[in-house]
């Protein structure tokens, strides 16, 4: 019996005894001591999978609080970039508008001194504005030059236009030389272009008292007479708009008022259109006014403002530089 081992069980109806040989103990062990490995290494495992568990956990909650600030610094850059393209569009817009406006106040500018609307809307806009400069130039040298504007400095209209009539103090017929400006005594007389003074004196001999005369470039003369008092003397150096006198009564005169007249060499000019001579209607005065050689003036003006240009073109600068 020593390879066998006895179990006993009691209970109310008594003992039972149960005999196992000792390989089936030994067995028991085995499996108790298998089971408390298995055990073991699940308890091991829980442990190891709770703990990986945990740290995907904190590492899922710090990878979403990195995408939340991402998505929340993403969003905020969306917003601000939004921001500045609703300014990029108000401030494109806003040169938009004053682009046209340039675009419309340069065609003004074209029409103004005459250059065709079609032909500069295919140039740039830089060689459409130095177009214009150098036209401006160009009659702004003529108009400075040629007697062009009003005589006076407050201009009230004309008491009497070029041609014949009866003079007011004899009543007879005769040629009027020149254009009366109404006005009071007081008022500036100006130059209406530039020029060097010949004459500035009373002159009894023509009636017109005191009496201012003036050359200006390219054969021209102009003529200031009743003036109450004279501002220039002989050889003065007057632009024009500058003031030469006063208007006045002297000589044979019915009242205060300016005598002016325009010459071209020896003959006299209807001073009118000269009067009416604006640059944006420059054009006129070519055909009003006859026996003044036009073609020429402009040409010679041509040449100065091509001298401008020249002088203003870059490679002339960097030329001059090197």
């Amino acid at each position: 019996m020593r390879n066998y081992f006895t179990v006993t069980i009691s209970d109310v109806h008594g003992s039972r005894h149960y005999s196992f040989k000792h390989f089936f103990r030994k067995f028991a062990w085995v499996m108790i001591a298998v089971f408390m490995l298995i055990w073991s290494v699940g308890a091991v495992s829980l442990w190891w999978l709770a703990y990986q568990a945990q740290e995907l956990e904190e590492h899922n909650e710090q990878m979403v609080a990195a995408y939340n600030e991402v998505l929340l610094k993403t969003k905020t850059d969306y917003e601000r970039l939004l921001e500045e393209k609703d300014n990029l569009e108000i401030d494109l817009e806003q040169k938009s508008a004053q682009v046209e406006f340039l675009d419309q106040s340069l065609q003004g500018l074209e029409s103004l001194v005459g250059i065709d609307a079609e032909e500069p809307e295919k140039l740039p806009y830089e060689e459409r504005v130095k177009q214009v400069q150098l036209n401006t130039l160009g009659k702004s040298l003529m108009l400075s030059m040629t007697p062009s504007g009003h005589a006076v400095l407050d201009y009230r209209g004309l008491t009497s236009k070029y041609g014949y009539r009866n003079h007011p103090l004899t009543g007879k017929r005769h040629l009027h030389g020149g254009i009366d400006y109404r006005g009071k005594t007081g008022d500036d007389v100006v130059a209406t272009a530039d020029g060097v003074v010949q004459f500035s004196s009373y002159n009894s001999d023509s009636g017109f008292g005191n009496l201012v005369t003036i050359l200006h470039a390219n054969g021209f003369k102009t003529r200031y007479g009743h003036l109450s008092q004279r501002s220039v003397k002989v050889g003065d150096v007057v632009h024009q708009g500058q003031k030469i006198g006063e208007i006045g009564s002297t000589g044979r005169s019915s009242g205060p008022h300016l005598h002016y007249e325009v010459w071209f060499l020896h003959h006299r000019l209807n001073p009118q259109p000269f009067d009416q001579w604006k640059i944006d209607k420059y054009d006129d005065i070519f055909t009003k006014v006859k026996g003044v050689p036009w073609a020429s003036l402009s040409l010679s003006v041509d040449q100065i403002v091509k001298k401008v240009e020249k002088q203003l073109s870059p490679t002339v600068a960097s030329l001059a530089v090197k």
